[in-house]
């Protein structure tokens, strides 16, 4: 059986050096197209936009595809179809070589400003409304949770407490229920507690939002590993 659209959140494409092309979030299928004798082309995925890099089909390169399961996978592969608004290219489930890290549980350290606006009291299932809100510092971000100090050094949560978390990620605002698991103190000037959550009932339009962030941020970072090593 042929791969899916649904299967997947992305696509990058990259020179096999390394070099990003471009990245491909929604803009692609798998549809059904044939060869001139009639036969199927099976796993043929079909990129449609505008200003499409155009590459050479004696050019190989890398494709790095991202399941909604975490995983990533990579095909070194050459273009059928290339222009400015449209680039085909066949991915081979043989060759395809799994990434060591699955990206679900890839953690990944930084430094974004959210809001817990709800918050459980006695009862982890009812949620009551903070106001203020209490402002927080995401210091690292996965798939199943987060990381967090208070902005307010008298803010205090317990292990249970269900929280709600409001935070923009590359433009995308989320509203994420999360349940706190530890507190665990940080070792800083200011003495701060961090806490470790993990999201409940999370929603897959978020795990894909989350997940384009995290690999944004460990793509910068593998590329000023490589500029430091050059």
């Amino acid at each position: 059986m042929g791969y899916r659209k649904e299967q997947f959140t992305s696509f990058e494409f990259a020179a096999t050096d390394g070099k990003r092309l471009f990245t491909a979030d929604g803009n692609f299928d798998f549809p059904a197209v044939y060869d001139a004798n009639g036969n199927p082309i099976e796993n043929l995925l079909m990129i449609k936009g505008r200003r499409l890099p155009e590459i050479d089909s004696t050019t190989e390169i890398d494709v790095y595809a991202t399941k909604k399961n975490g995983d990533r996978l990579r095909f070194r592969t050459f273009v059928s179809v290339s222009t400015d608004r449209q680039l085909n290219v066949v991915l081979d489930p043989a060759g395809a070589k799994t990434m060591e890290e699955r990206r679900r549980f890839f953690k990944i350290k930084t430094d974004v400003r959210a809001f817990i606006t709800l918050r459980s009291k006695d009862d982890p299932e009812t949620l009551v409304s903070l106001e203020p809100p209490d402002e927080i510092r995401i210091k690292d971000i996965n798939i199943g949770g987060v990381f967090f100090v208070c902005t307010n050094s008298l803010s205090r949560y317990t292990r249970g407490d269900r929280v709600m978390i409001i935070v923009r990620l590359e433009g995308v605002r989320m509203e994420l229920n999360a349940e706190v698991l530890r507190e665990q103190p940080i070792d800083s000037p200011q003495g701060e507690t961090g806490y470790g959550c993990r999201f409940v009932s999370i929603k897959s339009s978020e795990e894909e939002a989350i997940s384009r962030y995290i690999y944004k941020l460990q793509y910068e970072l593998i590329q000023k590993a490589r500029e430091l090593a050059d």
